[in-house]
């Protein structure tokens, strides 16, 4: 081959080279430039730090040793809320407006003081007022309301929802399993020592809500620096937490997991599909952001329900986030992703069985199964709280009581006319 044919031949490969290198490049940057775009967003999270709920027998600090009583968000609670509301803020920045506007954030809190506090200092960092929204130069907060049900009422963020037959039938079958009981086994005399120390009862000494209540206890009084009792050291501490992360699995899964799915976190996993779904049909809707305030146990019941949980307990202010996307075809798809660290960004979470951008359609598909159309036919019954029944056990012995006393009118009215006594006496 002459040397004018090999520059040929060399030109040649290099020029097919650098086209096949010029669309690969065009391609990847075709694919960077199509930028899918954030359509709505559904945030589920915790409350913040709070005091203790209760605590155990032999606890020397008492209600009265904290400032608002057991179960209420705590200063430090309210800072932390207010900095998630300035990280949302800064996430959401171009997708949400500066300003709040009720068309565009819907927020909804189980009823109770620390979820509605959490939801109003979460606010406070998201909206600061600003422009006409300024109401007092002095004071950089604006209202926003924040909707709630009573708790007997809310089957979508209260959990575990104890108000179902066919529910409280499987939690009994799953503290007398093989399967919870084997997990419960290499702790069994390290409960007996927990029971000496804390002074419970033998009867409450396997209950599996006492050893989360000590160790709930001891690790509020750790964060606002009460000192602790010789006994709870690290090893300690540590046990209660497995015992309680173990007590918070109890309640949706270790045993008959998709059945309890379906009374609990599939109940809410639901009504976010439901909102989902309709801001994919309705691309032009207002509604951008729905927030819902709640415990650990939501978020927790949600995570189980999707099989996304990493089987630890959500720390204050943990936030499971949905984010509903459209691409340019206007295929939409869900991302979802959990936050359990203020310091760091939040972590990608994968739905079993699909992509990290999962298509609408097939992460539908996917939790059908968890779904209930009909949750008080599921359960089979609902459980009435003692007030209701008291109501209805009343209302019942007032009709029959009634019934009584029109039938013994009746009878005595027709022997009256039968003996012919009439109603006044002749003068």
């Amino acid at each position: 081959m002459s040397p004018a044919e090999m520059n040929a031949r060399c030109s040649r490969c290099f020029l097919l080279t650098f086209l096949i290198s010029l669309n690969i490049c065009l391609i990847l940057l075709g694919q960077a430039t199509a930028e899918k775009k954030l359509k709505f967003v559904v945030l589920v999270f915790r409350h913040g730090d709070r005091s203790p709920v209760g605590t155990y027998p032999n606890d020397k600090y008492k209600e009265d040793f904290w400032p608002d009583g057991f179960g209420q968000l705590t200063q430090l609670g309210m800072e932390q809320h207010y900095e998630f509301g300035k990280y949302l803020r800064k996430r959401y920045s171009g997708f949400l407006n500066q300003t709040y506007s009720s068309n565009e954030v819907y927020v909804r809190s189980t009823d109770m003081d620390r979820t509605l506090m959490s939801a109003q200092a979460n606010l406070a960092g998201l909206f600061p007022p600003i422009g006409k929204q300024v109401w007092n130069a002095n004071f950089t907060w604006q209202p926003i309301p924040v909707h709630t049900v009573p708790l007997s009422e809310d089957n979508i963020l209260f959990m575990p929802v104890r108000n179902c037959l066919l529910y409280n039938q499987l939690q009994n079958e799953t503290f007398t399993s093989t399967e919870y009981q084997a997990l419960l086994k290499p702790y069994k005399d390290f409960i007996t020592t927990i029971q000496n120390y804390t002074g419970y009862p033998p009867e409450q000494s396997n209950d599996h809500f006492s050893a989360w209540l000590i160790y709930d206890t001891l690790l509020c009084e750790k964060i606002h620096n009460y000192s602790l009792p010789e006994w709870a050291t690290d090893d300690v501490m540590d046990k209660l937490l497995h015992l309680s992360e173990i007590s918070l699995s109890a309640f949706y899964g270790i045993y008959k997991h998709r059945e309890k799915s379906r009374l609990q976190g599939g109940v809410l996993l639901n009504t976010i599909l439901q909102n989902i779904t309709n801001a994919a049909k309705t691309p032009s809707g207002k509604l951008k952001l729905i927030m819902y305030s709640a415990h650990d146990t939501t978020v927790a019941g949600l995570q189980m329900a999707l099989n996304v949980s990493n089987g630890k307990l959500p720390p204050y202010t943990a936030c499971q986030f949905f984010e509903l996307y459209q691409d340019d075809e206007s295929n939409y798809s869900i991302e979802m992703y959990y936050r359990n660290d203020s310091s760091a960004d939040p972590y990608l979470n994968i739905l079993p069985g699909c992509s990290s951008s999962c298509p609408l359609a097939q992460f539908t598909e996917l939790t059908s199964s968890i779904i209930v159309q009909d949750w008080d036919k599921e359960c089979g019954a609902k459980v009435e709280n003692k007030s209701e029944g008291a109501v209805i056990g009343l209302s019942v012995a007032v009709f029959i009581l009634s019934v009584v006393i029109i039938g013994l009118l009746i009878i005595f009215y027709y022997f009256r006319k039968r003996l012919g006594i009439s109603s006044y006496q002749t003068v």
